[in-house]
């Protein structure tokens, strides 16, 4: 194999550092942080190879991470940090049946349960009103790359949206899921117009956005607003955070003066419960969790009707992740606005959608009513996803039985994928024209897309 590590997925670098760590043969796995940032199949695959490793070799573990269901499948032993020290350790049992400091406590209660829709009194998402606008809507949105392979190959389509249809009212949250290189972030892209759409129609409110028309998207762009996954990286490390949060105010709004909104700026950081004595700090300054608000702060500054959100948690601890999506749904019910939530995190996308969407290859499975498609996911991709996360409860989750996925993962190059689910309608010349999938309602407001049983 010569390949080199950037050539390689997340999951297949992280198999390669497991291969390199186990060559010696240790008597002790030090394993910090395995999965993080790993989407949640990829995550299941290396935490079994895990096991069987040491099932194999004998030898000892010690798993660092903040993923408490990660600790309730592989961990025999927990120790609970908190400030460069033990606070509580035991079997993994007891710590998850019966914890005994109030920390622990409060650590197990911020973790989503993918089981449950329970937030344990924290804030819960406000039903959406049966007659709330459209604030969204995409149309058979695509996106397609051209890719030339090798020096004078044909250029090829990626696929990376493939006809993406949604919509999202006013006030209600749109999960997004699915793993790396299904088409979350550049569907994100794309209805923001920071990626030109390759064919389909992006509605905001009604009015129809034409990719080209530089001017409208301008007009709109107080209404849309983004969240990025990394909030270090999305900040200008030389601004301040006051300059930062206020700079959608300079843009938008040419006539306030500095006074005015550096006022708006220390109110808005009040909102989303930062100090606004930060303001004259820089984002080097300020941990993770403070950034994202920093981040949200920016993004809601204008009043905006949409804000998406993506992987906005993904690289937070469990409790700062948790006080981050109360602030989120806090603020939906002040504000009004709609959501797109994208995320890897099932258990998270639970906690704060609506509804949710399903994509697999650019390509819409799902979509349904949040309860609905967890209690009764009917797609054999949903139904993958949802039995690889982990729930943080070892007596369930050691006794799970997972779904996977026969054969390899097709290549979004490769138009005949589209079809992986519905074998039966592959066309036996390889040239043919591929029909994708159709969805169909099982239920009200419950699509799917055809599959073939198993």
């Amino acid at each position: 194999m010569r390949q080199y590590p950037h050539e390689l997925s997340g999951g297949m670098r992280q198999r390669v550092m497991i291969a390199a760590a186990m060559a010696g043969g240790p008597e002790l796995l030090i394993a910090d942080e395995p999965t993080t940032a790993l989407d949640v199949t990829v995550q299941a695959e290396i935490l079994d190879l895990m096991a069987e490793l040491q099932r194999e070799t004998g030898a000892a573990m010690a798993l660092i991470t903040h993923d408490m269901g990660v600790i309730a499948r592989l961990a025999d032993r927990v120790c609970v940090m908190k400030d460069g020290a033990y606070v509580e350790e035991g079997p993994v049992g007891e710590i998850f049946a019966q914890p005994r400091t109030d920390y622990t406590r409060a650590l197990l209660a911020a973790v989503p349960r993918l089981d449950r829709a329970d937030r344990g009194g924290r804030p819960t998402t406000a039903p959406v009103a049966a007659d709330a606008p459209v604030v969204v809507e995409g149309r058979d949105v695509k996106v397609h790359f051209p890719i030339r392979e090798g020096l004078f190959g044909r250029p090829r389509a990626l696929r990376a949206v493939d006809g993406v249809s949604f919509q999202v009212h006013q006030g209600e949250t749109l999960g997004v899921v699915g793993e790396s290189g299904s088409g979350k972030s550049t569907l994100a892209r794309a209805v923001l117009n920071l990626l030109p759409a390759t064919g389909g129609a992006v509605t905001l409110l009604g009015r129809n956005l034409d990719p080209a028309d530089r001017s409208a998207w301008q007009a709109a762009r107080t209404d849309l607003q983004i969240v990025f996954q990394d909030p270090l990286a999305s900040l200008d490390p030389r601004m301040t955070i006051g300059d930062s949060i206020a700079e959608p105010l300079r843009v938008f709004r040419p006539g306030m003066d500095r006074a005015a909104r550096e006022a708006e700026a220390r109110a808005m950081m009040a909102r989303v419960e930062l100090d606004p004595a930060l303001i004259n700090r820089y984002p080097h300054e300020l941990s993770g969790g403070q950034n994202q608000r920093v981040g949200i702060a920016r993004a809601m500054i204008l009043k905006p009707k949409l804000v998406i959100c993506d992987e906005a948690v993904s690289a937070l601890d469990v409790s700062i992740r948790a006080q981050i999506i109360d602030l989120l749904i806090q603020l939906q019910k002040e504000m009004g606005l709609a959501m797109i939530f994208i995320s890897h995190d099932l258990a998270v996308v639970r906690e704060i959608s609506h509804r949710v969407l399903v994509l697999y290859l650019g390509r819409v499975v799902e979509l349904a009513d949040r309860d609905r498609l967890y209690a009764e996911a009917q797609h054999p991709y949903t139904r993958a996803l949802l039995s690889a996360a982990p729930i943080p409860d070892p007596a369930i989750e050691r006794t799970r039985q997972r779904i996977k996925l026969a054969g390899e993962p097709p290549s979004p190059m490769d138009p005949r994928a589209a079809l992986r689910f519905l074998p039966s309608r592959l066309p036996v010349d390889p040239n043919a024209p591929i029909l994708a999938p159709a969805l169909k309602e099982v239920a009200p407001g419950h699509l799917v897309a055809e599959f073939d049983p198993a």
